[in-house]
């Protein structure tokens, strides 16, 4: 039966999900850019504006009276001033940059294409292995007799192994990614060193092996298996004497 991959569950709910959290920065940063921002600084700028009027109105009428344009003023910066609880903070210079460069472009622009571009790259990048060995992959497809091997220095440790292919180029098999490249892994494993690893890729005897667990459970039940007694049971004799 033919062994195909498939990109893992959690790589591609990964991806969307890293995916969607930029786009929800991307717009963050725009609503913080295009109107919080500039109307922090336009309250900024109404209420100094106002107070500005309302000190300078306000020392003027302790020494001479106002001009009616005068107290209309004074009476709209006092109304201005009466909307604020506090004063309003002013934007740091760097905030909108930071807004379009960090979040808009950043996450926006570059994150949320990045990350659908790596799931669609995986999506379309198999691996499956022919009965007759077979090999089809993204690069092409490899009878059986121009695999060479397979590197499995990484395996144990990355869980990425490479198929080498005579005069072709070293195809790397990502289980953290792909979802059957231990089944992959673990037929090539049984043609290049038979006898050193397991049917689930793993060296032999490792304890962590389906293998290894499956023959201990062997071992286990055949130990607690009950015994015959292959011993005759006594019973009572029946002789001549017992009819006398």
């Amino acid at each position: 039966m033919a062994i195909e991959t498939k990109v893992k569950a959690k790589q591609s709910a990964l991806n969307y999900a890293y995916a969607v959290v930029c786009l929800v920065f991307g717009l963050w940063g725009w609503y913080d850019y295009s109107i919080k921002i500039p109307q922090n600084q336009a309250n900024f700028n109404e209420f100094m504006a106002a107070k500005v009027t309302a000190d300078e109105l306000g020392k003027l009428s302790e020494t001479l009276p106002l001009a009616p344009e005068q107290v209309i003023e004074f009476k709209a910066a006092r109304e201005v001033l009466a909307r604020f609880k506090e004063k309003p903070a002013e934007p740091a210079a760097y905030d909108r940059p930071v807004q379009l460069w960090l979040y808009i472009i950043g996450c926006g622009v570059m994150g949320v294409p990045w990350f659908l571009w790596a799931q669609y790259q995986m999506a379309r990048r198999r691996y499956r292995l022919d009965d007759d060995g077979t090999f089809h992959t993204l690069e092409g497809s490899f009878s059986a007799n121009l695999i060479k091997g397979i590197d499995l220095s990484q395996w144990m440790s990355k869980s990425t192994a490479f198929v080498e292919i005579s005069n072709g180029p070293r195809i790397k098999l990502d289980d953290y990614k792909y979802a059957g490249v231990e089944d992959l892994v673990a037929a090539f494993a049984e043609r290049f060193y038979p006898g050193e690893w397991t049917s689930d890729a793993r060296p032999i005897g490792d304890p962590k092996s389906r293998d290894t667990v499956k023959a201990e459970e062997s071992v286990a039940t055949t130990e607690s298996a009950p015994t015959t007694d292959s011993a005759p049971t006594a019973g009572k004799s029946h002789g001549m004497s017992d009819l006398r």
